[in-house]
C-alpha cells in the first residue's frame, strides 16, 4: 500500500497538507481530521418571516421579524445523504418568540418543538436517526445580555441564581400537593396593601373562610375543615378536633330535640359562660375561643 503527501500552496489560504488520514489548513501537521490554523467562516442569514424552513446551505440564522416565528427543520436523510453532525444556531434577535418544529414524526429531545425566547439562542444538532425518534438534539440555549436567565412573577435573576424576594405580578396558585406552606422568621405578614404589617398576620381588607364544614349529624367536629361548621345532630356532647391556641370557632347545631350541649377537646379545658337548655326545633350558635389551654364556650339560643 502506498501512502500518499500532498502539499498545495495557496496565495490566501497558505499550506493545505493531508497525511495519516487528516487535512490541514494552513498547518503541516494536522492532529485532527480537519484542522484549521486560522478562522473558520460560515454562512450567517437573516429571516424575518412568519415562517422559515430550514435548508442545508444554513448554519447561523439571525430571526429579525416583528412578529413570533416558526422555523422548520429539514427532515433527516437515511443512506446516502445523511447529514448527521449538520449543525444549525438560531438567535433571536427579536422580542417575539421562535418556535423551532422538526418534521413529524422526528422530535428534538423527544419534543415535537422548542421556543427560542427574545434575545436568546439555540443550537441545534442532527443525530443521523430518522423516523419517529430524537432526530436533532438541543446543545443548549445562549443569551446576549446578561444575566443568562430572566425572571419574574416574585422571582429575581441574580447572576445565573433565580430566587424569590420580588412582587407578584400575576394570579399565582401555590399548589402544596398535601404538603404544609410556612413562613418562618422573624418578620410579620401584611396583605391588601400593607406597607409594614405590625401583627403576624395583617389584613386590610375583609377575611372569610372559603367554606363552612358540613358535619351531617356527626357530633365530633373537625376545626381543620373551616372555623365555622354547622351539624344536624341534637344538643349533646360534643367531641372538638383541631382547635388552636388563638383560635376562634363557631359552631351551628340544628337538631330538632331540645337539649344542653358539652364540648371537650383532648389537652383542653372547657369553661361556659353561659350554657343553657337550647330550644326545640331552632338553631343554637355555640362560639368558642381557646386561650392557652382554655376553650370559653358562649351559646346563643333560638336563632
Amino acid at each position: 500500500m502506498r501512502k500518499f503527501l500532498l502539499t498545495l500552496t495557496l496565495p490566501f489560504f497558505g499550506i493545505v497538507s493531508a497525511q495519516s488520514g487528516n487535512i490541514g489548513l494552513n498547518t503541516a501537521n494536522p492532529g485532527s481530521t480537519l484542522d484549521i490554523n486560522g478562522s473558520l467562516a460560515a454562512q450567517y442569514k437573516t429571516v424575518s418571516a412568519s415562517t422559515y424552513a430550514m435548508t442545508s446551505s444554513d448554519f447561523y440564522i439571525a430571526y429579525t421579524g416583528t412578529t413570533n416565528s416558526v422555523f422548520t427543520l429539514p427532515t433527516a436523510i437515511a443512506g446516502v445523504g445523511n447529514f448527521k453532525g449538520r449543525m444549525y444556531t438560531v438567535k433571536n434577535n427579536t422580542a417575539f418568540t421562535v418556535t423551532i418544529n422538526s418534521a413529524a414524526p422526528e422530535t428534538i429531545n423527544g419534543s415535537a418543538g422548542i421556543t427560542v425566547p427574545a434575545g436568546q439562542s439555540v443550537e441545534l444538532i442532527s443525530t443521523g436517526l430518522t423516523g419517529a425518534v430524537s432526530a436533532w438534539e438541543l446543545s443548549g440555549f445562549r443569551s446576549s445580555a446578561f444575566p443568562l436567565t430572566t425572571a419574574s412573577n416574585g422571582l429575581n435573576a441574580v447572576g445565573t441564581d433565580v430566587r424569590l424576594g420580588g412582587t407578584l405580578s400575576q394570579a399565582t396558585d401555590i399548589a402544596t400537593a398535601g404538603n404544609n406552606l410556612i413562613v418562618s422568621g422573624t418578620g410579620n405578614v401584611g396583605i391588601g396593601s400593607v406597607a409594614a404589617p405590625v401583627s403576624k398576620l395583617e389584613v386590610n381588607g375583609s377575611s372569610t373562610n372559603a367554606v363552612s364544614y358540613n358535619a351531617a349529624a356527626a357530633t365530633t367536629i373537625d376545626f381543620s375543615r373551616s372555623n365555622l361548621a354547622y351539624t344536624t345532630a341534637n344538643p349533646g356532647a360534643f367531641t372538638l378536633q383541631n382547635v388552636k391556641d388563638g383560635g376562634t370557632y363557631t359552631l351551628s347545631v340544628r337538631g330538632a330535640t331540645a337539649g344542653t350541649s358539652t364540648f371537650t377537646a383532648t389537652g383542653f379545658t372547657v369553661r361556659y359562660i353561659n350554657n343553657r337548655t337550647t330550644v326545640a326545633n331552632t338553631h343554637t350558635l355555640y362560639t368558642l375561643v381557646v386561650i392557652g389551654t382554655v376553650i370559653y364556650v358562649y351559646i346563643a339560643t333560638a336563632v
